[in-house]
């Protein structure tokens, strides 16, 4: 009896994972050819990825991954949706405090999160503007 419980346990558990996993990638799908990405991993050792699709010299569609932790999750999303409908002039203006009000504050030990965010956001924001000046 301990035993099929045990492994009704794990199947459960099993379950709840693939749900989360599909449902995480389901709401936000990755851009296969963004105009502008950056990855960076920061000095707490995560790493985020922003990629940025234009339209006009405006963000229509963003996608977010970090290997972090939650608050380095809200904070790369934050980022990616503070970017909808912006110039890379306008993103620019997105900086670490910005992004920590958007996601309603951060205890001290996980305010470079935001930092982190904002600093990927820009290095997406460059790249996307090399390529431009490329053309």
């Amino acid at each position: 009896m301990d035993w099929l419980n045990l492994l009704l346990g794990v199947g459960v558990l099993v379950v709840v994972a693939i749900v989360w996993f599909a449902v995480y990638y389901w709401l936000n799908p990755h851009i296969d050819k963004p105009d502008g990405k950056a990855r960076i991993t920061g000095i707490c050792g995560d790493t985020m990825e922003i990629r940025l699709e234009f339209k006009r010299d405006k963000v229509v569609n963003s996608s977010h991954w970090t290997s972090g932790c939650a608050s380095s999750l809200n904070c790369a999303l934050a980022a990616a949706d503070l970017a909808i409908g912006k110039s890379p002039e306008e993103m620019l203006d997105i900086d670490g405090a910005v992004i920590r009000e958007s996601v309603g504050g951060l205890p001290q030990e996980y305010m470079h999160c935001a930092d982190l965010a904002a600093e990927t956001l820009h290095a997406a924001v460059d790249d996307y503007m090399k390529s431009v000046v490329a053309r």
